[in-house]
């Protein structure tokens, strides 16, 4: 990215690391009591609770598909259970895709998509609902991204490719599909268009919505905007639309602040609960901008931009990455699951933004930072590094809970014919961040994509962690576990 100058900026280059203090803690004796004199009584109280009561992460349930046969190729319909998953607010509701489910009616069966419904009951977890495009075909990709509304009635399902036409081979525009739940029952509510159809624009690879599930956010990474230079290839757009009776109304369409060919703004999104604070990734460092002789990306980095509405939407900050800080806020390369290496607290005033393949101080790969906004001004507020050596890589996927306390990141360890896969939790006290636990895939050092999506309830308690490759005894098609 080149020559952009917002209201506020941070270059996150080898010079702007020394400015931001490392705030890696450990629950200590010591902590504890120099978070007890700072908060009083009463806060050393409720601290001593927080440690003490801690959510088990040691004995997850698994959550997996049941098997459906797809006559046609006399295999399996279920492909990739756990490419995204999402929880409501309360943890008590779960949407999980199968982004390759075979549900075509014809050839290509594969990749339509579906996503599963699920309601917590005592002890366990019961399907309430399986959803699919309503003319489902090959290449939908129904179920690229899932948002809740915090009540769980309201569900927004992008399915990107939508409008697949498979004698042309061409991708489709895109869609979103709102869905709402009464009396414990889902049906399609709206169907959400972009008011710039482009076929190819990838409109629905990546959805939010705000707390009452009124304001919906929709990137369209792929979409090619006009300028003053020609139309810009890829350039990428957002959209901001807002429900007025039953009709969705679009508001805003928001793109990068000098917006060249292949940035693919859009490609991750975070929204308050309020709908007023938007966080959108440019993934600039991709498979089009590489240069295989440099194995660099010339000129281009990683971009997370932060706009405010007030009343109209206007950029607050911009957060970029550097040439030995690559792929910051999310991997430019993922077509499929959760790309966002970032993540906004409910009140919109925490951001978290992961740099999965810098060096951190203890010289392994990946380190999380995070910023504080103190009026209409973002301020950096500390890193944490997982307390894990053989770090390969930190932080490609990144969730914090609503109430911006609890965080958590997928890690790849060097160790394993496949890597070690995990994720590290991470808890805020007074005094910064504390690593609270440690999530690894029971199956390796077998082949896992453990992690690949993250979701998390309102207050951090609950946590879904996907795999959609993943084999267990009954299926081999993915799993979701919750902790």
């Amino acid at each position: 990215m080149r020559h952009r100058n917002p209201p506020a900026s941070f270059i996150l280059g080898k010079s702007a690391r020394t400015c931001i203090p490392l705030a890696v803690l450990a629950a200590t004796p010591l902590v504890v009591a120099t978070l007890a004199a700072a908060d009083g009584q009463r806060g050393h109280a409720a601290l001593l609770q927080r440690l003490q009561v801690q959510p088990d992460r040691s004995s997850p349930q698994v959550i997996v598909a049941e098997y459906e046969a797809h006559e046609p190729t006399h295999s399996a319909r279920n492909q990739t259970f756990g490419t995204q998953v999402a929880l409501s607010g309360d943890g008590r509701t779960m949407a999980v895709t199968d982004l390759w489910y075979y549900g075509g009616p014809v050839w290509p069966w594969y990749g339509s998509g579906a996503v599963y419904v699920y309601s917590r009951i005592e002890g366990g977890w019961e399907l309430q609902a399986k959803l699919e495009p309503p003319d489902a075909r090959g290449y939908d990709f129904f179920g690229s991204d899932l948002a809740f509304s915090t009540d769980g009635d309201t569900l927004a399902v992008g399915a990107q490719y939508e409008g697949y036409d498979a004698p042309s081979q061409e991708a489709g525009p895109g869609a979103v599909f709102v869905f709402t739940r009464r009396a414990g029952q889902w049906s399609q509510q709206s169907a959400v268009r972009s008011p710039h159809p482009q076929d190819g624009a990838s409109f629905g690879r990546s959805v939010e919505l705000d707390a009452r599930g009124r304001v919906l956010a929709v990137g369209a990474p792929y979409e090619a905007i006009r300028s003053e230079q020609g139309e810009l290839q890829q350039a990428g757009a957002a959209y901001v639309f807002e429900k007025k009776g039953a009709a969705w109304i679009a508001r805003e369409t928001l793109a990068a602040p000098a917006s060249e060919r292949h940035d693919r703004f859009g490609l991750g999104l975070r929204l308050s609960e309020d709908g007023r604070t938007l966080a959108i990734l440019a993934g600039e460092q991709n498979d089009a901008t590489y240069d295989p002789v440099t194995g660099a990306w010339p000129d281009r980095n990683n971009t997370v931009y932060v706009y405010e509405r007030t009343p109209d939407w206007t950029l607050q900050a911009q957060f970029e990455g550097a040439p030995d800080d690559t792929m910051l806020g999310g991997d430019g390369f993922d077509y499929e699951g959760q790309v966002e290496g970032f993540d906004l607290s409910g009140d919109g005033r925490t951001l978290a933004i992961a740099s999965p393949y810098a060096r951190a101080a203890d010289g392994e790969s990946g380190l999380v930072r995070f910023y504080r906004r103190l009026g209409r001004h973002w301020t950096p507020a500390g890193q944490v590094v997982p307390s894990l050596s053989g770090r390969v890589a930190f932080g490609l996927q990144v969730t914090l809970s609503g109430d911006g306390r609890t965080m958590i990141a997928s890690m790849q360890g060097a160790e394993g014919p496949y890597g070690r896969p995990c994720v590290v939790e991470f808890s805020r006290v007074a005094l910064g961040w504390k690593q609270s636990a440690v999530m690894e895939s029971p199956a390796w050092p077998a082949y896992t994509s453990f992690g690949n999506s993250l979701a998390s309830s309102w207050n951090g308690r609950i946590l879904a962690l996907g795999s959609q490759s993943y084999a267990t005894e009954s299926s081999s098609w993915g799993a979701v576990f919750v902790y």
